[in-house]
């Protein structure tokens, strides 16, 4: 260990006392640039209205379940989980979001090892999916839906590439080396070309929105073989019901109302849902975060806005394309027999002959994801500065320019090893996704953490709640962040035990679940190791965890 950070740690442990020493270690660097409006569009956009999976993978397994009203569902219980974001990121708002949460309120070895499997680790993959949204729900079905409309077989073969495994990885090093760049420079610069992301997307789902309202299912059955025809090459087929013909007696029941598949749209919508307190990663650069007000307007309006967002882009696309339909179309996707993707962005692309309407439905979905590119960056880069301060990681994790107040090593590390390496492994190398389907159900378990450090906070860290805004809000008695944390709890550990339980949700796989508790016990041991060669150098890394670190 170099001696500078053995004189930083010093430092600390000299200016530690019996009594809990509030904000005098050392501050990240980085500076409050965004402001509550902009972190709100920051955590629709992280949630992710766009990925397609919400839309389909239950209705392929349970082809009576209403998605619309399982997503609303989900939306309510997560509800609960943004109170908890939203009373902690008050009291503590500061850079690591749930890493800090949960090493402040629960154990710091429990908290670490939980944040670092979920984000320093696995979000080597959200990366990978981040360029995969980018080319298989932008590029792809935009120079698709310009092949089918000019009827030009280079558009079309493009589109096809951005399908591939590697258009998506391509796709990623690209986007991920521009998002990287622009983070290094400024945050700012990201804070403004969010503003673009945003009322892009937001142009984009009103346009797609109105076109999926506006076209009957007969047009829709028209125009979806036309399209077909036109990608495979032979006109004639009626593509629409040769896949309901393909699908046999496993949608027999489809237009039975299923309760247990509206339940079970949950933990797909969870995906992205859960994600409602993420802006709380890079507290330290949002303007009021300390304002119990703009906490919930970040986080539970956010979680809201997105909610009501994907119901409808769930109930407009499923009533114009039909509900039977797109559970079959899904499963013979999988199966590799459809000649179209059954992802909305396709579907819409399909609703229209006219280029300038399927650009303004594409483009806006393109900047969604290239911001999930940028988000995935801010999230991984701010844990690992946080981590690196309070000492759990070496010092050259946290090391802030000074000009630009951006963590530049942890940018071009978390470029290499996501947006280049890993990447290619995700999208390159056959079977390997298999091993990495635990992504969601890890996620459940930070959400478990963070709801149950949220519920114990009164009693956990009393100094600390009983000066926050959240200490004035009580159910009865009972501390109002208390009593939304054991719901959150309760509702998260329910998802866990359908990840665990049921085959066909992503997560429900031996190997995956195996990896992530050799993962788990990996940064366990971490970080027994790093704090037993601390105290060796005369550093008492608990020391750290008794203080709510500054900005």
């Amino acid at each position: 260990m170099a001696q500078a950070e053995v004189d930083v740690f010093t430092r600390r442990t000299e200016q530690a006392t019996p009594q809990v020493q509030v904000f005098t270690r050392r501050a990240s660097g980085l500076v409050r640039v965004m402001s509550p409006y902009s972190a709100f569009a920051y955590n629709i956009l992280n949630i992710g209205v766009i990925f397609p999976w919400v839309y389909i993978t239950t209705l392929s397994v349970y082809p009576g379940a209403n998605v619309s009203l399982g997503i609303i569902i989900t939306g309510i219980f997560t509800g609960f989980l943004a109170v908890v974001y939203a009373g902690l990121g008050s009291a503590m708002p500061r850079t690591g979001g749930d890493y800090v949460f949960q090493s402040r309120t629960l154990r710091p070895w429990f908290g670490f090892a939980i944040v670092a499997t979920v984000i320093v680790t696995f979000f080597l993959q959200w990366q990978a999916l981040a360029g995969w949204l980018l080319a298989t729900l932008g590029l792809g079905p935009m120079f698709t839906g310009f092949g089918v409309i000019y009827h030009n077989a280079t558009y079309l073969s493009w589109g096809n590439w951005f399908l591939t495994g590697t258009g998506a990885w391509y796709t990623t090093i690209v986007a991920s080396a521009i998002a990287a760049a622009v983070l290094i420079k400024s945050f700012r610069w990201f804070v403004q070309a969010q503003w673009v992301m945003w009322y892009g997307f937001l142009l984009s789902f009103a346009t797609m929105a109105v076109m999926f309202a506006v076209t009957p299912l007969s047009t829709f059955i028209t125009s979806y073989n036309h399209a077909a025809a036109v990608i495979v090459g032979t006109p004639g087929v009626d593509y629409y019901h040769q896949i309901l013909t393909n699908a046999g007696d496993s949608l027999t029941p489809a237009r039975t109302f299923s309760i247990v598949g509206t339940f079970l749209v949950a933990p797909v919508a969870l995906t992205s849902l859960g994600w409602v307190g993420y802006a709380q990663e890079q507290a330290g650069e949002i303007q009021g975060a300390t304002s119990l007000r703009n906490q919930m307007f970040i986080n539970f309006g956010g979680g809201m806005g997105a909610m009501i967002l994907m119901a409808i882009l769930a109930f407009v696309m499923v009533n114009t394309v039909g509900q039977t339909w797109l559970g079959a179309a899904y499963g013979g996707w999988l199966g590799g027999t459809n000649p179209i993707a059954p992802y909305f962005s396709y579907l819409a692309v399909v609703l229209t002959d006219n280029p300038i309407i399927l650009f303004l439905m594409i483009i806006g979905i393109m900047l969604n994801a290239i911001q999930v590119v940028f988000n995935v960056i801010v999230g991984w880069t701010r844990v690992a500065v946080a981590m690196s301060i309070d000492g759990a990681l070496p010092k050259v994790v946290s090391s802030v320019n000074p000009r630009t107040h951006t963590p530049v090593f942890a940018h071009i590390l978390f470029l290499i090893l996501g947006g280049v390496i890993f990447s290619y492994v995700y999208n390159l190398v056959p079977g390997y996704q298999t091993y990495t389907l635990a992504v969601t159900m890890v996620a459940t378990v930070m959400y478990i953490g963070t709801a149950l450090g949220g519920a114990l906070f009164p009693k956990t860290r009393p100094e600390v709640y009983k000066t926050s805004p959240i200490a004035r809000y009580k159910v009865g008695p009972i501390p109002l962040i208390t009593v939304c944390g054991v719901i959150a709890a309760g509702f998260s550990i329910v998802m866990l035990y359908w990840y665990l339980t049921v085959s066909w949700l992503i997560g429900a796989s031996i190997t995956s679940d195996l990896i992530m508790v050799a993962i788990f016990g990996a940064w366990i041991a971490y970080y027994f190791i790093r704090r037993a060669y601390l105290k060796s150098v005369g550093i008492n890394l608990d020391l750290a965890y008794k203080e709510v670190p500054p900005i």
